[in-house]
């Protein structure tokens, strides 16, 4: 048995926040399909954040170097020199060209993972999946068992700077020594990412790159999805019962009527009692989102009558009650 090793230098389309010592390794490990992956967060030497006796910093990760290994049953054949003393790749260019597929694949998806539990668990904006298209996964560098080089890469390193903690961050934590076994459970086994969780992602991207109005939508829609799922869910008699009322176009239930006075019934509870101020949050983002779709405006009105317009630190206030909301909901799920 040969065993191959393919690793790939993924530069990332956004810093990750991680919250460690100095002489963490961050490398994890796992098994897909039969490969064994092994991934290395690589922290970046520019800016970092570190607290008064903390021996954590906060540094930004860049990039991301995984190594795919398998064992083959034969040993990739041997270069030789040719008349003119070059190299001749004829047999072995085929014996790679026939793994290379397979390997580009797990490694696309190993990183893909973890991709999504920092979108989704550690709320990173501004990241994206990639596809065996990409040139980053190409050439890759391969070594056997020894670590023998067959192939080399190109090593790029950047530096950027990392923003402060606060409300800026729309939720997106720092990864610390806490959250090591959710990311080595995402690896192995994926996420089941709800949709709800993909809109609130976009909004956050939104808010970003400073798209105010998308936001507020996307938002909106995501506090609804998780609402209406928690309460109506397709395996219960409500959810049934709610689906073939919403086929008929007999009914239009507000998420703000939901949370409130159906709470009560169904969870003995009123958001509005636990946390009135996210709940009158909540409240605005709805009449916001129904001017942006009706008019194209992001505003509000208050119960005064009094317009406002919704801007950056307003999104940042009601991300907040949305956050407070979404924990509410997860604890009455049924």
């Amino acid at each position: 048995m040969y065993r191959l090793t393919a690793t790939y230098k993924i530069e990332l389309p956004n810093q990750l926040r991680v919250k460690r010592s100095k002489d963490d390794p961050l490398r994890y490990t796992a098994v897909i399909e039969g490969f064994d992956a092994e991934m290395v967060l690589v922290r970046n030497g520019g800016a970092s954040i570190k607290e008064k006796c903390d021996v954590h910093e906060t540094r930004a990760v860049t990039r991301i170097d995984i190594s795919i290994s398998r064992d083959e049953d034969s040993a990739p054949p041997d270069v030789p020199v040719n008349e003119k003393g070059g190299r001749d790749f004829t047999d072995r260019a085929p014996w790679f060209g026939k793994r290379e597929h397979e390997y580009r694949r797990m490694a696309v998806e190993a990183v893909n993972r973890v991709i999504r539990f920092f979108k989704y668990e550690m709320k990173t904006p501004r990241l994206r999946e990639f596809s065996v298209h990409d040139t980053e996964f190409r050439n890759p560098q391969c070594t056997n068992r020894d670590g023998k080089e067959f192939q080399s890469g190109i090593i790029e390193l950047t530096s950027s700077v990392l923003s402060p903690p606060g409300p800026g961050l729309l939720g997106q934590k720092d990864f610390t020594e806490d959250e090591d076994a959710k990311l080595r459970r995402a690896l192995q086994n994926d996420l089941d990412i709800e949709i709800h969780r993909e809109f609130l992602s976009d909004a956050q991207t939104s808010v970003l790159n400073d798209k105010l109005r998308r936001a507020i939508l996307e938002i909106a829609i995501a506090c609804e999805l998780a609402v209406k799922g928690a309460f109506f869910a397709k395996a219960t008699t409500a959810g049934a019962a709610y689906e073939y009322l919403e086929d008929k176009r007999r009914v239009h239930v507000k998420v703000i009527e939901l949370i409130d006075g159906a709470a009560k019934v169904a969870f003995g509870q009123s958001f509005k009692d636990v946390d009135p101020n996210a709940y009158t949050h909540i409240d605005f983002l709805f009449r916001a989102r129904n001017k942006v779709a009706h008019r194209g405006e992001r505003i509000y009105r208050d119960d005064g009558g009094t317009e406002y317009q919704v801007d950056r630190q307003t999104l940042e206030a009601w991300w907040a009650s949305v956050d407070t909301l979404m924990k509410w909901i997860d604890k009455h799920r049924v």
